[in-house]
């Protein structure tokens, strides 16, 4: 058996130099000598073949997603209403082994792709709440309070964003939007069809108050960093702040890693309810609004909260694409309906837990006589307008519109008419049913 070397205090003075040149040769063998590599006929590692996760999402016509770097690639172009699109077969890359040394990618369509999921919830401030009664059904007042919340559930892929509408919303159940990172704008996606409309940019504040694809004028944005956030959801943010002619905003944004530009698309939707330039650098890659807060510039607020996040492994390639395959564009505008309830008619019923007889409120001149029984509504604005019963959004009704809600009770009811987006609004009523409320009556 060799000797050990001597300890260090153990060795002469004489033995330090010829020891470091001793280690001095060793270091430098090592450097010299080649990596070592598998010989010609070992066995394929099984790692080898395996295939890495997807590195990006494309489609056909898009080189680049904006990026707000000079090297960004070219600017999106805004969707046209009269242009018939391509489908958009998304396309995710793949790194497979080559023959040669490397890995090679290499296309393939996209059946399901990862990312992320938001239930987000839209709010315009409260109602002013039910009359002071015995008969008041605070319980199922609050529950249909909850039933009407304004949802949208968004999901978010590298450069593609889906919202889906739910809720109080003047638009159907299951109303949809797409965006997708290179073309400004979104497509709106009726429920019931197999057509697609352009909502131009612009136009977002129009459909969704409105039920119209009417595009606002529309103004640049200052765009300010404004420092951290507080935490939502478990994750830090950071606040900018974004004014228009239109609304002064506050965005809290967070980073999620993995959904590129696929999270500043929502940035896009809420900077479109504010009539902004699209453009507007307020969101970074990878990051995405979970709380946004947008004074109007006339009156009132329109705030919009993340609720949950939900990272996805399997969302369906076919239900982000814009558009997807076998669907036609439509350049007529969304079905008319002049007006519709929120509620279900039980649920309007719950609001009292019996009926009471009041004295009926003499009518206004001009005012059309109330009905034999339930409430009477007439919109006589040149807006749509929502009507809020006891603090819930309850119905909805266009401009010229009539609409009996026959299922309430005989009692005492607080009404006001308010827009969706809260930048208007009329004083509360008191008033009994049987009984009329007309907007702009004189």
């Amino acid at each position: 058996m060799s000797a050990l070397p001597l300890r260090n205090s153990q060795r002469t003075p004489a033995e330090a130099p010829a020891l470091r040149r001793w280690l001095a040769c060793g270091l430098a063998a090592a450097a010299c000598h080649p990596a070592a590599i598998d010989p010609p006929d070992a066995a394929t590692s099984p790692q080898a073949k395996a295939e890495p996760a997807p590195l990006a999402v494309v489609s056909p016509g898009m080189t680049s997603a904006p990026s707000g770097g000079p090297d960004a690639g070219p600017a999106p172009q805004p969707f046209s209403a009269d242009e018939t699109l391509p489908a958009d077969i998304l396309r995710e890359v793949v790194r497979e082994p080559a023959r040669d040394a490397g890995m090679r990618e290499t296309w393939r369509d996209a059946h399901e792709l990862a990312g992320l999921s938001i239930v987000g919830v839209i709010r315009t401030g409260e109602g002013p709440g039910a009359p002071r009664a015995s008969e008041v059904n605070a319980p199922a007042i609050d529950a249909a309070r909850r039933k009407t919340e304004a949802r949208v559930s968004i999901d978010v892929v590298p450069a593609r964003a889906r919202f889906v509408f739910s809720g109080a919303f003047a638009l159907p159940q299951g109303t949809e939007l797409r965006a997708r990172a290179d073309r400004y704008g979104h497509l709106l996606f009726w429920p019931g069809e197999s057509t697609y409309r352009v909502a131009s940019p612009g136009a977002l504040r129009a459909l969704i108050g409105e039920r119209r694809l009417d595009v606002s004028p529309l103004s640049a944005a200052d765009v300010r960093l404004a420092g951290e956030g507080p935490r939502r959801l478990n994750l830090r943010t950071r606040r900018v702040e974004v004014v228009t002619r239109a609304a002064r905003a506050t965005l809290e944004l967070a980073s999620v890693g993995g959904i590129g530009e696929g999270g500043p698309l929502v940035c896009r939707f809420l900077l479109d309810l504010m009539s902004a330039v699209p453009g507007a650098p307020a969101c970074t890659s990878d990051e995405v609004p979970v709380h946004a807060e947008l004074r109007w510039t006339t009156r009132g607020s329109l705030t919009f909260e993340a609720l949950s996040l939900a990272r996805r492994g399997n969302l369906p390639a076919q239900e982000l694409s814009a558009p997807p395959p076998s669907f036609a564009l439509a350049t007529d505008p969304p079905p008319f309906v002049a007006a519709d309830t929120l509620l279900q008619r039980a649920d309007l019923a719950a609001f009292r837990s019996a009926a009471v007889d009041v004295s009926p409120a003499s009518p206004r001149d001009g005012q059309a006589p109330p009905p034999d029984a339930g409430l009477l509504l007439v919109n006589g604005s040149d807006q749509l307008r929502v009507v809020w019963i006891d603090g819930v959004p309850s119905a909805w009704l266009s401009p010229g519109a009539r609409l009996v809600l026959s299922m309430m009770p005989r009692g005492r009811y607080v009404l006001q008419w308010r827009t969706f987006l809260g930048d208007g609004w009329e004083p509360a009523e008191t008033l009994s049913v049987p009984g009329t409320s007309e907007l702009g009556a004189r």
